[in-house]
C-alpha cells in the first residue's frame, strides 16, 4: 500500500510515514479491507509502533485516506517494508482489478510538537 519509500539511513529516532491515498468512493470499503491486510503484517514486524488511518469528514476530497505509521527507528521501517509478506500484499492491493486507487507515501521526523500551554 505504498510505493517504494526510504527516507536517510542513520536515522535513529523515531519516524512517521505519512500516505495520502486517492481512491474512489464506491471502493472505499474494498480499500479498507487491503489496507487492514497490509497493516496486521506491519503491526507484527519488530520497531512497529502504532498506524492510524485517518478518512476525510468531506466527500470528493482529493486524499479521501491517510495513513499515519509510526516506527522506532528508519532501520525498522526499511526492514519492514523489504519483508517479503508485506511486498505481496501491496503487489495484492496495486494489481486488485477492482480497485483503483494511488498513494503518495513519504517518511518523516519529528521537527515541531505544540501542546496546549507548550512554547514554540
Amino acid at each position: 500500500m505504498a510505493e517504494s519509500v526510504t527516507g536517510p539511513t542513520g536515522v535513529d529516532m523515531r519516524v512517521t510515514l505519512i500516505n495520502a491515498f486517492t481512491v474512489p468512493d464506491l471502493e472505499s470499503e474494498r480499500f479498507l479491507r487491503r489496507w487492514r491486510e497490509n497493516a496486521r503484517i506491519m503491526a507484527a514486524q519488530p520497531g512497529f509502533v502504532r498506524a492510524r488511518m485517518y478518512r476525510a469528514l468531506d466527500d470528493g476530497t482529493e486524499f479521501p485516506f491517510v495513513n499515519v505509521a509510526e516506527w522506532e527507528n528508519q532501520a525498522a521501517f526499511d526492514r519492514a517494508t523489504a519483508n517479503p509478506e508485506w511486498l505481496a500484499s501491496v503487489q495484492r492491493a496495486v494489481n486488485d482489478p477492482d480497485l483503483h486507487l494511488t498513494s503518495r507515501p513519504a517518511v518523516y521526523r519529528l521537527s515541531v510538537d505544540v501542546s496546549p500551554g507548550g512554547e514554540l
